[in-house]
């Protein structure tokens, strides 16, 4: 099982949308995967047409079991999305969890035991995070084996990458915890000057970690997340899925 946590601190970089159609792009490689929503704000089932008022619940209930609160497993929250996809939901009860477990022993290795013990089904554990830094990134940091920072490719983007990398490795030294770190560019329009001066400033300093898949700005990816469906289903002949 390989798990790698989508991150990002600033919203507004299509890191959700990144992690669902790379799990579902996995997913229809033949590779059996999960996708996490470590995200409060629940846009995974959102994006996924999953019914919020359904989620009965979430992957906040299996987390916390580990301390005696549930008795749920990771079995019997997850959705299946479709061949090879499934979904562990998120919740807003998820922001409670930092004050809940304030003082707890190893409350940043909820996520690595919990799959660790029930993930072994799957090849591919991707990891959704919110736009923050705190119990839940520490969390999925922990459980990773690599992460991707989706950046958009603006006037913001150089810097706030710095930002992120530097906050990354602060993390990575506190959750002692080696992970390979791995840059996309995202919502790329080539149309704009100031988009291409951006890529190739992001891949003249972090050449060693740029992707060389770039994500291009698609409005079939936005049609698709409103309809609730990955681009693997929702357009199979757009830019999107082929990036």
């Amino acid at each position: 099982m390989r798990s790698i946590a989508v991150i990002n601190q600033k919203g507004g970089c299509g890191k959700t949308t990144v992690a669902i159609n790379l799990a579902a792009c996995l997913a229809c490689g033949d590779r059996r995967t999960l996708l996490v929503d470590m995200d409060p704000q629940s846009h995974c089932a959102v994006g996924l047409a999953v019914p919020e008022d359904q989620i009965e619940r979430n992957i906040y209930d299996v987390l916390i079991a580990g301390y005696g609160q549930t008795d749920l497993i990771l079995q019997q929250i997850v959705w299946q999305i479709g061949r090879n996809l499934d979904l562990a939901p998120s919740g807003i009860e998820l922001a409670a969890m930092e004050p809940q477990l304030a003082g707890r022993e190893q409350r940043e290795n909820c996520l690595r035991e919990v799959l660790a013990a029930q993930g072994q089904g799957y090849d591919y554990v991707i990891l959704d995070c919110p736009p923050s830094i705190g119990l839940l990134t520490f969390n999925a940091l922990r459980a990773a084996d690599d992460v991707i920072i989706p950046v958009e490719t603006g006037y913001f983007a150089l810097h706030g990458l710095s930002r992120e990398l530097e906050t990354l490795a602060v993390l990575r030294q506190q959750c002692q915890q080696e992970v390979t770190v791995h840059i996309l560019a995202s919502m790329y329009d080539v149309r704009t000057k100031l988009a291409r001066e951006v890529l190739a400033e992001l891949r003249k300093h972090h050449k060693d970690q740029m992707l060389q898949t770039v994500i291009n700005f698609n409005t079939k990816l936005k049609e698709a997340a409103s309809f609730g469906q990955p681009i693997t289903e929702y357009d199979t002949t757009s830019i999107g899925m082929r990036d």
